[in-house]
């Protein structure tokens, strides 16, 4: 499967999106989100994640990366395009089960649409 988003990895573009956007919160994950910039493309979104130290040590929190990417990239068809996404996992995600972990981020999208 292709990848369909871009990484945020800029601070200025973290602290942009946690000022001016719109805040989502769940079981697992604290979402952040806002609406692009009308310059870029409408056909992509981008996603920055921000894994604390509070998760584990390197290992873990590398894990709930790939996992949390690799439920974006099942689900990018369904994600509006034209936002940036900020995703924060909370301590309990280690404990949670992919299936949950993706029925929250489908939640999620039901509501932003």
């Amino acid at each position: 499967m292709p990848r369909k988003f871009l990484s945020i990895k800029k601070r200025k573009d973290f602290l942009i999106i946690r000022e001016l956007g719109a805040t989502f919160k769940s079981a697992f994950l604290i979402i952040n989100y806002k609406k692009n910039v009308p310059e870029k493309t409408n056909k992509i979104f981008r996603l920055g994640l921000t894994v604390s130290r509070k998760i584990g040590n390197a290992v873990k929190r590398n894990y709930v990366k790939r996992i949390l990417r690799s439920i974006y990239i099942k689900q990018s068809e369904n994600i509006p395009k034209g936002y940036d996404y900020e995703i924060i996992p909370k301590k309990i995600i280690l404990n949670c089960k992919f299936n949950e972990l993706e029925q929250d981020i489908k939640n999620f999208i039901k509501k932003i649409k």
